[in-house]
């Protein structure tokens, strides 16, 4: 995380004083890049501190995401109209990483697995049940099935964001302008979901299972709803504001889950789900905008629904799954700690008479 901090404050002062493309695109490369590597490092940062409420925190951070990316164009747009320039912007960007970079070592995160000794845990866990390597971990079945939940969802949150202005233009008969604000209560529902699903867990009144199954209907409802009222722009706003409730949360619980599952190799899990993210965004949404002029709008807009509901099924088999690995890890451990003096015994008469 170091590094993509470093990175980001690097690329943030080159962008706006380059005055060659090449320079201008190798700085963007590695802006991007940099992004990435906060990306995963916030995530093991997290799982290594906080791993017992890791779904709380994960969505309180994202939450925390959303509100900065829903703030951040209106200052950008002040700074642009008082300067008439974009460095102040870049500026700021790489202040802000230097005052996280700074945060970062005056906090004194754990940033390394605890190691285990040999008299703290009696019963070590097999290579097929808690992978320690990446090459066990990848014949995993569990980690595809997490792989393919964030596919889908990242499917379903792209597919809706990029074109639910499109299709209630389209559909309603009025302009761009006008549908705009669907997109803007999208975004603002997830940042708002993703904060009351923190609330909630943190209170102890939600479960990741029972959040899980309340988002895929609620979005999947949602999004139907939008579907068959979408001449109405109206209804079609509460709908998209719907949808992001629903949905926001999905994302972090899932990623928390699979962290917390495959918790010795948190760098690749972290990079399986970034992976799984962006093949999604690129592919979905271009799927997407080739079938409306197909279809139509009213009817390609089903694709986001259809995927919010699917996620439900692999996340339900990788649940089975997992309710399996506990129940056998539990049984083990009820075999390692059970006491000597609990253990059956023999009465042998020949050694009482001896004594």
């Amino acid at each position: 995380m170091i590094a993509g901090l470093a990175g980001l404050i690097i690329s943030s002062i080159i962008i706006p004083l380059a005055r060659q493309f090449n320079i201008w695109l190798t700085a963007e490369m590695l802006q991007g890049m940099s992004i990435g590597l906060i990306n995963i490092g916030i995530i093991m940062t997290l799982t290594l501190n906080f791993g017992d409420t890791l779904s709380e925190k994960l969505n309180m951070l994202h939450g925390s995401v959303g509100i900065g990316s829903l703030l951040a164009p209106i200052f950008l747009s002040y700074a642009l109209s008082f300067t008439r320039s974009a460095l102040p912007a870049f500026i700021g960007t790489a202040f802000a990483g230097l005052v996280c970079l700074l945060t970062f070592y005056v906090l004194r995160f754990q940033t390394r697995a605890a190691l285990l000794t040999t008299s703290a845990e009696p019963y070590v866990e097999p290579s097929s049940l808690m992978p320690d390597q990446p090459r066990q971990a990848f014949k995993q079945t569990l980690l595809w099935l997490i792989a393919l939940q964030i596919c889908l969802y990242v499917g379903a949150e792209a597919g809706f964001s990029n074109w639910v202005v499109t299709a209630i233009s389209q559909a309603a008969s009025i302009s761009i302008q006008l549908a705009t604000p669907a997109a803007t209560l999208f975004w603002i529902g997830i940042t708002a979901g993703r904060m009351a699903v923190a609330r909630l867990m943190k209170q102890g009144y939600l479960t990741d299972a029972q959040m899980l199954y309340i988002s895929m209907l609620g979005g999947g409802a949602c999004g139907v709803l939008l579907i068959v009222c979408m001449q109405a722009p109206s209804i079609c706003f509460i709908a998209s504001f719907g949808v992001g409730l629903f949905l926001g949360p999905i994302f972090p619980t899932l990623q928390a889950i699979a962290t917390r599952r495959f918790d010795r190799v948190p760098a690749l899990v972290s990079s399986v789900v970034m992976v799984s993210s962006g093949f999604a965004g690129m592919t979905i949404p271009l799927s997407i905008g080739m079938l409306i002029s197909l279809v139509g709008a009213r009817e390609v807009m089903m694709v986001p629904a259809l995927l919010c509901l699917l996620v439900a099924f692999p996340y339900y088999l990788a649940n089975r799954k997992e309710q399996k690995i506990v129940a056998y890890r539990q049984q083990q451990m009820e075999q390692v700690e059970l006491p000597v003096y609990d253990l059956p015994t023999i009465q042998l008469p020949v050694v009482e008479s001896v004594a």
